[in-house]
């Protein structure tokens, strides 16, 4: 899936080497170093939830090809695949590692979210594929989701020109 799109320098598990500050440091909330390196993640066993680390260039390009596939576009899918990716459930607004959101002006459309964390680290991304927008928000404290919700909220308030 990575070399398709040009990334280079995604991997499994923690990053970084033991004991040395060559990546970033996973933090508690208040703020206590976690540690470095192979096993600075959760378990294997959760592999299929997450557990992919890689550079923000890289993750764009993965965002970047998952709005063009939401703008009908075919590219490491086909149109089709995307849409079964995107497409929430009946009755619900959970798509297979997308959340369908509607209601947010500012993404002139159906809007895709998704969040995660392994406790060290957290991430967040919103695709709004009708206003041609992504964007992406990541911390080294597992739970800095406010933090990113707001920095988040400000570059979408910048970027898509609202009050």
């Amino acid at each position: 899936m990575w070399k398709p799109l040009g990334i280079g320098r995604a991997g499994f598990g923690g990053m970084g080497s033991i004991g040395h500050v060559d990546q970033p440091w996973g933090h508690t909330a208040a703020g206590v170093p976690l540690g470095n390196g192979p096993a600075a993640d959760n378990p294997a066993v959760v592999g299929p939830a997450g557990r992919v680390h890689l550079p923000l260039a890289d993750w764009a390009l993965f965002i970047g090809d998952q709005l063009r596939g939401a703008r009908g576009q075919a590219g490491l899918l086909t149109v089709a695949g995307y849409r079964h990716v995107q497409t929430a459930w009946p009755g619900s607004d959970q798509a297979r590692g997308w959340v369908v959101v509607d209601g947010q002006p500012w993404a002139k459309g159906p809007a895709l979210w998704h969040n995660g964390s392994n406790t060290m680290h957290y991430a967040v991304v919103w695709l709004a594929p009708k206003a041609d927008f992504a964007i992406l928000a990541t911390a080294n404290c597992g739970d800095a989701d406010p933090a990113c919700d707001q920095a988040v909220a400000g570059a979408i308030r910048a970027f898509i020109n609202l009050p």
